[in-house]
Formats: structure tokens, C-alpha cells, sequence
């Protein structure tokens, strides 16, 4: 009889043990990743953040949205803004990292936390009609308590933010460069130039002084040296082309006052005569950002001769005769380096 019932005994304890137990249904993830340039697309973050709660028998469903906004300049950093959603809350994070695979690794790790809960749901409801808990406010507890050196709260936009935004986008940048004149002199004419620009978000300003290299004219033996020395002013407007091989372009339009000197080269007497040459002109401009604090920049200038001089010659044989007066239609172009304040 004891046999009997021990022999029944382990049959039972056998059934139970073959008895397939039923496994726990891994969590839901879902995020909302927009795609960019260079950037880990949505699967490497969804991985990443299963990798993470793997082990964990706590895990619930978790429903994100991400917004990413790419630096303004080179070497700045990228901005995750980020809202999770569980059965237990909801809440929001933004925060600034260098690189956009290290704010794939960030947000991954913020899907994984939210994941992580102290207690199962206390309802069946899917993902999509995931809400907040009436007892609770903002995210849950073990969101925030692992990350809260890491992480900066959002910032809220207000008036004071948005004059220190429009302040910290104002700036001067003195530059020095080397460029050509086209139609100033008989000949195209090198010439240097140092500039100072104030520049306010789209719009900017500059004052140039341009110095141009002396050239020599001659007729039948009889010419002068011509030198010129100017200055001009324009104005510039960014233009909503896309960025081209990262350089931003510019639109501009202004005046150039240019004072020309002619030293005589043979004849019957001395000739120095200085005379005043003007063109209003448009142009097309390109820069290059190198940091944070150094430009490259490519300017090209097209106008029309405002006043044109003339320089006369004059010898014992032929008498007074034109030897020079700038073209009607001159160009200019530059290649300057500046430094931003």
C-alpha cells in the first residue's frame, strides 16, 4: 500500500513538471525616429533599448516620440527633445549631446527606463491606448532618478530666451583678403582688402577698404603708372538656396568710391593728376564657417561706372590724347579670411 502511494506521488510530481509553462510576453517598444543624415534609424535604437531590459522580468510596454534637431554650426551639438508613455505615466525629456549615434545610444536608454517598472499594469489595454495613470503625474519614478545628473529639463521658451537667442546671433567679423579688379584699370588688376561686417541674423553689413596694385599704360612711349586706393559699402541677405558643399550664400548690393592716381610716364611736363571713380554694384557671396570662430569667405561683384574719368596724355608731337577711363561695366572679386566677435 505505501508503495503504491509513493509510486503515485512521483507520477504526479512528474506531471507537473512536464507541465509547459507559459512564457511572458515580451514588452511592446515603439518610437516615432525621424530619419537623418547620418544618424542610427529607429530598429538600432528599438534594439538597443530590448538589449537593455533583456533580463529584466519587470518590463512593460512603452510608446515614444522623438524630435532631433541637428547642430547650427559645425562642431555644435545635437538636441534630443523626447516623450515616453507607459500604463504608469507619461513625461518628456531635451537634452544636447555631441554626436547623433551617441543620442541614438541616450534615447534608447530613456525607452529602457521608462520599460522598467516596480509593479505589473493593472490593465490589459494596448499600446496605442497607453495613458497616464489618474494618480500619477509626470514620469515614473525610476525615469528620473537614474538620469537626473545626466538630463536638463526643457526649457521653456519665454520672451528673455528669445532676446538672448537674437543677441547671441549678432556679430562682428573683421576680415583681410585678396581679390582682382576687372575694368578699373587698362588691365586686370590685383588688390587687397580689409573689412569689417556686423551681421544680425539673415541680414549683415560690411565696410570695405580695398587697395589696388599700381599698373602701367603706355601710348607710343608716353604713360603713367595708375594706383587706386577705395572704399565701399554694401548690404547682404542670406539667400534660401540649399547648402552647398556647406557654405552658407549670400545676396548683396551696394557702392564702391574708389580714388585713382595717375603718375606721368614720359611727355612734354610732369603728370600727377588724382581723379574719383564710383560703381554701384550686385554681387553673389559664399562662407564657409571654420569653428566656431574663423570665416572663408568668396565674394564676386557686378556694376555699372557711376563716374567714369578720363586720364590724358599729352606729347610734343600729338598733342593731349585719352590714355585711360574705366570701363562702363566693372567687376570685382575677393577671397577673404575673418575672425567672429
Amino acid at each position: 500500500m505505501v508503495a503504491r502511494v509513493r509510486a503515485a506521488a512521483w507520477v504526479a510530481a512528474l506531471a507537473l513538471s512536464a507541465t509547459p509553462r507559459v512564457a511572458e510576453a515580451a514588452p511592446v517598444l515603439r518610437i516615432e525616429w525621424p530619419t537623418v543624415p547620418g544618424c542610427p534609424d529607429s530598429s538600432v535604437v528599438l534594439a538597443r533599448a530590448r538589449a537593455a531590459i533583456s533580463r529584466s522580468k519587470d518590463a512593460g510596454d512603452v510608446r515614444a516620440v522623438a524630435e532631433i534637431t541637428p547642430p547650427g554650426a559645425e562642431g555644435g551639438s545635437w538636441q534630443l527633445h523626447i516623450r515616453t508613455r507607459t500604463v504608469l505615466g507619461a513625461g518628456e525629456r531635451t537634452l544636447d549631446v555631441p554626436s547623433c549615434d551617441a543620442l541614438a545610444r541616450t534615447a534608447a536608454l530613456l525607452v529602457a527606463i521608462a520599460s522598467l517598472r516596480a509593479e505589473p499594469p493593472s490593465t490589459e489595454r494596448s499600446i496605442d491606448e497607453l495613458a497616464p495613470a489618474p494618480d500619477r503625474i509626470g514620469e515614473p519614478a525610476t525615469l528620473v532618478a537614474p538620469l537626473a545628473p545626466l538630463l536638463r529639463p526643457k526649457r521653456p521658451v519665454d520672451a528673455t530666451m528669445a532676446a538672448s537667442a537674437k543677441e547671441d546671433d549678432a556679430h562682428f567679423v573683421p576680415s583681410a583678403g585678396l581679390g582682382i579688379a576687372v575694368g578699373l584699370f587698362p588691365r586686370v588688376a590685383p588688390a587687397a582688402n580689409v573689412t569689417l561686417g556686423y551681421e544680425a541674423g539673415w541680414l549683415r553689413t560690411r565696410v570695405a577698404f580695398q587697395a589696388v596694385l599700381p599698373q602701367e599704360e603706355f601710348d607710343r612711349a608716353v604713360g603713367a603708372e595708375l594706383s587706386a586706393l577705395g572704399a565701399s559699402l554694401d548690404v547682404c541677405a542670406r539667400l534660401p538656396l540649399p547648402v552647398i558643399l556647406r557654405a552658407k550664400t549670400y545676396g548683396c548690393a551696394g557702392a564702391t568710391v574708389e580714388g585713382v592716381r595717375a603718375s606721368g610716364i614720359g611727355g612734354i611736363e610732369a603728370l600727377d593728376v588724382r581723379r574719383t571713380a564710383m560703381m554701384a554694384f550686385a554681387g553673389f557671396g559664399a562662407e564657409w564657417e571654420v569653428g566656431r570662430a574663423f570665416r572663408i569667405g568668396a565674394d564676386a561683384r557686378v556694376g555699372g561706372s557711376i563716374a567714369r574719368p578720363a586720364f590724358l596724355i599729352e606729347s610734343a608731337s600729338d598733342g593731349q590724347r585719352l590714355l585711360h577711363r574705366p570701363a562702363a561695366v566693372r567687376g570685382e572679386g575677393s577671397l577673404t579670411f575673418g575672425m567672429v566677435f
